[in-house]
């Protein structure tokens, strides 16, 4: 062999050129690591404006990520390293016997690259369950087939699983691999491969060893399998049933025996070189798995399913009583009305705050007349808005808050450059307050607070002093701010000719190396060459608070539906609901992908400043009691503020999940007194929610959404008027007559307490789409609606709304009018109310609440209704408080002064100011 240099050098250059750029790539592609973690830490951070509060939930994942990849990394590369040794220990020797020709095989290229996709994918499916099972936290509840406490099943068994299916995983893999990789040598040996040339006793050996061990592991998986009946079905029920308990159980308490003794068997058959005898005793054990499972299915078919509750009696009663614990219904009071009484004059005169307080104006029409009156600009406009309490003038009041953001794409073209969408249309500006109990004198929504001005009301409880919103439901992009003073920099508009520049602490500072970072991110490289951009200039980012929230706290579901509030300094808070949820909760029927849940935290985050700070406000939850010893540093200690306890709203998601659930689980079945668990069984007393006519939907009708009203709770459960958040039901089947109501409470001092409202088994309350079809049917309001329905204009009914008061039912509903033009603005035209009086429906119309009331009892005998609101045609918005009213007096007792006592104008005027309800 003559030796060339040439050709040795030009081998060597090309492996430096391949060991340079496999460290160039290793290189580059730490450093994009090691930059997508630097960006990642200094987001998070600067949504709490803190180091460490959300940026410790990253890291301390990441940590676990690596922990988990390199655990898992090491476990497949050893097993797949001693198993090529075994592989080519077998094919040397084979090859060495039969004389041929030696060949390459490869071991650790092989282990390396399976490691490393393995430990890739295994990394997600490991960390998080360990931090669980690191930070298990006892529910203090036990289930009741193994006595074991949910957190259990909860925290610990889905990590154990995990780590069992791993392996489980792993193994099988091993043994695909092993006998792919003969017969891939084999094949490279003959090019006709033939039965004999498979029967070489150390490669059957090997793979029949491969397979035992598989058992050994399948031993370990009869302990999850047992534990896991908890969640079968029965009877379309979730949980363990007759036939798990009393066959499936038994079966794999032995299997693990069975299967050892199988393998401890086919192990003496394999070292006296009896292979199929070995192979025979593997197959026993499918063969005990096909007769259990005929067993239980006979069994099932014709001894239990003929008698179903009396052989599945107790496991419905365990399905009844978890799912009830897991969704919170053990805390449902019940309060059952003695009898139904007809609304009188005298009801509604004795609960004038309730009747004041109740809901006259839609969502939808609302929100559409504040993008018509409110937005003022062109670049301003709402999403949608929500109804919370609020103390004003002295007098807590459900209102209608919603925030005006910046929405760039109403931009004229002309207007979207560069330099306007980054730097100077960057924020949203104050909030409009409605009050939702009444209109003007045109029908139309009045204002508590309003205009780019804030004017309020109530200077305050409704006073704005930082109106500005960078943070928002549909504020989605990037904005680069200014300090304020900074020269030569483009001024951010607030409205006209006024401009601001930021002040906050939100945002982060854009250095040499944060500019080149985001550059890069954001693929814009006027980043780094604008000249309205240097070191003190600041990105916002990350500005839509849901997915905000979401990234600071990841393992929260955080409520789709945020409200906006004003703190007692004028800054502008939006709260945010987060759940904790799982679906291991044994026994429980699952709903929409869970089986718990609860609403453990409230979220605030600051408009102008993007802070986000959690609240725990569930500490009876051990899922948040197990994050909080995983994250520490998160959730805020102190205090809830005011801010927020004192406009504490339950979500309306979770009451729409707990109603869906309640529907069927309202049975208890703790309640001796009744049969609850063969009605249960029977569906006997299942419910729907009330529906209303909707033709939009296929079926005619929707089910009712919950809504809040401000409402006294009947019987001695409210003291006083209060904000509640309720959902009316009706029986299954065909019928509509309302049987129940749940009201859940929204006060801090009893948030989330429900109150199961039942009204009485041999009454027959209308339920809402046959209050509607009565609605339809009365002469005056069909006129009405084909009159104003002319000349281009359309006529729609708002809400139809269930008032309790006392032992009564008073129902609700407006009528608008809207013009058939985009910019036209709803008008409430009519207000229709009614009750029940024995089984007719009783009605009265007015173009106000107060007006139809009056006219509900016109033809009553005895005591007028006298409401005394303020939605009064020509006086609505025009709240006096004492004060006021004082001074109109003494305005007036000084123009009396100056006139001669003998004229009537100064009575004139007095009375049309008493009339009108300005002084009394």
């Amino acid at each position: 062999m003559i030796y060339d240099l040439f050709k040795e050098k030009k081998k060597g250059s090309v492996k430096k050129i391949v060991i340079i750029a496999v460290i160039a790539a290793v290189l580059i592609i730490g450093a994009i690591i090691a930059c997508t973690i630097y960006l990642n830490i200094i987001q998070l951070d600067e949504i709490s404006n803190k180091l460490g509060n959300f940026s410790s939930v990253y890291i301390k994942n990441l940590i676990y990520k690596v922990i988990s990849f390199l655990t898992a990394f090491i476990s497949i590369f050893v097993v797949i390293s001693v198993t090529n040794i075994f592989i080519k220990r077998n094919m040397n020797n084979y090859i060495e016997s039969n004389g041929l020709e030696k060949r390459y095989l490869p071991n650790l290229p092989i282990a390396a690259i399976m490691s490393l996709f393995g430990a890739f994918i295994a990394q997600n499916m490991i960390y998080s369950k360990i931090l669980s099972f690191l930070n298990f936290v006892p529910f203090g509840k036990t289930d009741p087939i193994f006595g074991k406490d949910i957190g259990y099943y909860v925290f610990q068994r889905p990590f154990l699983l995990t780590i069992y299916q791993f392996l489980l995983t792993l193994w099988i893999i091993v043994i695909i691999y092993t006998v792919i990789y003969y017969l891939t040598m084999l094949v490279s040996f003959y090019k006709t491969l033939t039965l004999e040339n498979l029967k070489v006793k150390t490669i059957l050996i090997h793979n029949l060893v491969n397979i035992s061990i598989l058992f050994i592991i399948k031993a370990f998986s009869y302990k999850f399998q047992s534990e896991g009946i908890v969640y079968s079905n029965f009877i379309d029920l979730k949980g363990a049933g007759y036939v798990d308990v009393n066959i499936w159980l038994k079966y794999f308490t032995f299997a693990p025996y069975l299967l050892m003794a199988i393998v401890i068997i086919a192990f003496a058959f394999i070292l006296r070189n009896k292979l199929k005898g070995a192979a025979i005793s593997i197959a026993v054990f499918p063969v005990v798995w096909i007769i259990v499972l005929i067993i239980a299915g006979v069994f099932q078919s014709f001894v239990v399913k003929p008698n179903a509750l009396h052989y599945e009696k107790n496991y419905i009663k365990y399905n009844m009583e978890m799912t009830r614990s897991a969704f919170n219904f053990n805390k449902i009071s019940s309060y059952d009305f003695p009898k139904m009484q007809s609304l009188t004059p005298e009801i509604i005169n004795n609960n004038l705050d309730t009747v004041n307080n109740i809901r006259v104006v839609d969502y939808k029409a609302t929100l559409d007349s504040d993008i018509q009156l409110q937005s003022i600009t062109n670049f301003y406009t709402f999403k949608d808005g929500d109804i919370i309490n609020y103390l004003i003038n002295g007098k807590q009041t459900p209102i209608f808050i919603t925030a005006r953001e910046i929405d760039k794409s109403k931009l004229a073209d002309q207007q979207k450059t560069y330099i306007n969408n980054m730097f100077k249309y960057t924020h949203g500006y104050g909030v409009v307050v409605n009050p939702i109990n009444k209109i003007t004198a045109q029908g139309q929504v009045d204002f508590l607070l309003k205009d780019l001005r804030m004017e309020s009301v109530d200077e305050t409880n409704l006073k704005v002093t930082e109106p500005r919103i960078y943070y928002g439901e549909i504020t989605d992009d990037v904005v680069i701010t200014n300090p304020p003073g900074a020269v030569d920099k483009e001024k951010e508009i607030d409205y006209g000719n006024i401009t601001t520049s930021y002040n906050g602490n939100g945002g982060i500072k854009l250095t040499l190396l944060n500019r080149l970072l985001f550059a890069l991110k954001f693929s814009d490289l006027n980043m780094l060459i604008s000249g309205n951009v240097d070191n003190n200039s600041k990105i916002l980012l990350n500005r839509e608070i849901i997915s905000r929230v979401e990234m600071a706290v990841p393992f929260l579901k955080i409520d789709s539906e945020p409200y906006i509030v004003l703190s007692k300094d004028g800054r502008l808070k939006w709260i945010l609901d987060a759940y904790t949820s799982t679906n291991d909760f044994p026994y429980s029927q699952e709903y929409d992908s869970v089986n718990y849940i609860r609403n453990s935290v409230k979220i605030s985050v600051d408009a102008y400043n993007g802070n986000v700070e959690c609240y725990i406000i569930d500490k009876t939850d051990p899922i948040i009691e197990s994050y909080k010893k995983m994250y520490p540093e998160v959730f805020k200690t102190e205090v809830l503020p005011t801010y927020i306890s004192e406009h504490m709203r339950y979500p309306e998601s979770l009451l729409m999940t707990q109603t869906e659930v309640l529907k069927r689980y309202h049975l208890d079945p703790a309640d001796s007194t009744k049969d609850n668990i063969s009605m249960f069984y029977t569906n006997q007393d299942t419910w729907n929610i009330a529906k209303y006519p909707d033709s939009t939907n296929s079926e005619g009708v929707t089910d009712i959404a919950p809504y809040y009203n401000m409402i006294k709770l009947p019987g001695k459960i409210g003291q006083t008027e209060e904000l509640i958040l309720m959902r009316p039901f009706t029986p299954s089947g065909n019928k509509h007559n309302m049987v129940s109501w749940l009201a859940v409470r929204n006060s801090s001092a009893v948030y989330g307490d429900m109150i199961l409202f039942n009204f009485p088994k041999n009454t027959n309350i209308l339920g809402t789409d046959q209050v509607e079809i009565n609605i339809n049917q009365i002469t005056e309001i069909s006129e009405t609606m084909t009159l104003l329905g002319q000349r281009e204009s359309k006529v729609f009914k708002g809400s139809l709304l269930v008032i309790p008061i006392e032992n009564s039912v008073l129902y609700v509903e407006p009528l608008y009018i809207q013009a058939d033009s985009p910019s036209a603005i709803p008008q409430v035209r009519k207000v229709v109310v009614g009750y029940q009086k024995g089984n007719d429906f009783k009605h009265g119309i007015g173009n106000t609440l107060n007006e139809a009331l009056v006219n509900l009892f016109k033809d009553t005998e005895g005591p007028a209704v006298n409401p005394g609101g303020s939605d009064t045609p020509g006086t609505t918005g025009d709240t006096i408080d004492k004060a006021t009213q004082a001074k109109v007096k003494e305005f007036l007792d000084t123009i009396k002064k100056g006139i001669d006592s003998s004229t009537s104008a100064y009575d004139d005027l007095l009375s049309l100011l008493q009339d009108k309800k300005i002084i009394k």
